[in-house]
Parts: structure tokens; C-alpha cells; sequence
């Protein structure tokens, strides 16, 4: 049986590994930053807002689209202008179908709550392993995004009773090995 201790090391080795399996295609992708005011970035914004009526405006601190095989993946990180509620960090996707041109969440991690930091771990390491399925390297979405999920997995390694700053998103189905 796994305990916290086990489960901490494993993840951590996994959040070191399924990004370096992706390295050569994470060389050849490049990410885009849709201009203020265009459609698509009007799309993604309005993906991330409580409610479709919602006349929220956000501060964007970054905002990048990559698009993979089957469908177009966003990172944002942004905050509301009037704080109207936490900010937070988004990975969305657009499935490439021509039918498909709605943007959803798929993962994010906005302020507020608390969380275990193996849950948080694991959590990033679920969003590592569906984008490196489709052929995206996370770290070329999202900034980062392995270090933290490491350093995550080592706060939890180190102290089993680790919380962490962070409400968790939408589940990401987790790929079949």
C-alpha cells in the first residue's frame, strides 16, 4: 500500500519525466498571444468568467495558445480589474472539429482555498500528462509549470501535513498509459 511518503516520491519523479519525453516536440512548438480587442481572445477571456452575462474585465498578466493535433490549447493568468473575485491561472481547450469553436476550462487554479500540497501536486502532474498525451510540452503553455508542480511534490515529500494557497479547478481525466 502507498503511503503520502510514497505517493510524494512517485509523483515527483513522474512531474521530472513526462516533460522530458515531449522535449523535442516542445523545440518545434511555438505559442501566439491573441491581440487585445480579437475574437479569439474575447473567446478564451469569456471561458474564464463566472457566468456567460458576466461583464467582468480582467488584467492580463499572460495569455498564450498553442495548437496541438486535435485541438488548441490557451494558458491565462489573470485577475479581475475590480477584484471582483480571486484570479487565478487557466489551461483551456478548443477542440479542432469545425464544429467545435467554444473554449472551456480544462484546469485551473484560482486564490481563495487550501489544498494538500500532494493534492496540488497531483493536480499539476494530471494537467502535465493530458498535454504531453496530445503532444503539447506543458512548460511551453504554461511557465513553469513543472518546477511547481516539483516543488509541490517536494513540500509534500518533506512534511505530509503540507497546505497550499489554491482552489482547484475542473478534474483532468488522467491519459491511459
Amino acid at each position: 500500500m502507498f503511503s503520502a511518503r510514497m505517493f510524494c516520491q512517485v509523483l515527483a519523479l513522474n512531474a521530472g519525466l513526462v516533460p522530458s519525453l515531449y522535449a523535442s516536440t516542445a523545440a518545434a512548438q511555438q505559442f501566439t498571444t491573441p491581440r487585445t480587442g480579437s475574437i479569439e481572445r474575447t473567446q478564451i477571456l469569456d471561458a474564464i468568467r463566472p457566468a456567460p452575462d458576466s461583464k467582468i474585465r480582467f488584467v492580463v498578466h499572460s495569455l498564450r495558445v498553442i495548437k496541438g493535433k486535435s485541438a488548441t490549447f490557451a494558458f491565462a493568468a489573470v485577475e479581475p480589474s475590480k477584484q471582483e473575485y480571486d484570479g487565478g491561472e487557466y489551461i483551456l481547450q478548443r477542440d479542432s472539429a469545425k464544429s467545435a469553436t467554444r473554449w472551456r476550462v480544462i484546469w485551473a487554479v484560482t486564490g481563495g482555498g487550501a489544498n494538500a500540497c500532494a493534492d496540488i501536486a497531483a493536480y499539476y502532474n494530471s494537467a502535465t500528462q493530458h498535454l504531453a498525451k496530445v503532444g503539447i510540452a506543458v512548460d511551453t503553455l504554461k511557465p513553469r509549470h513543472t518546477s511547481e508542480a516539483k516543488r509541490l511534490a517536494a513540500s509534500a515529500f518533506a512534511d505530509e501535513d503540507c497546505w497550499s494557497v489554491g482552489d482547484l479547478g475542473p478534474d483532468i481525466a488522467v491519459p491511459d498509459k
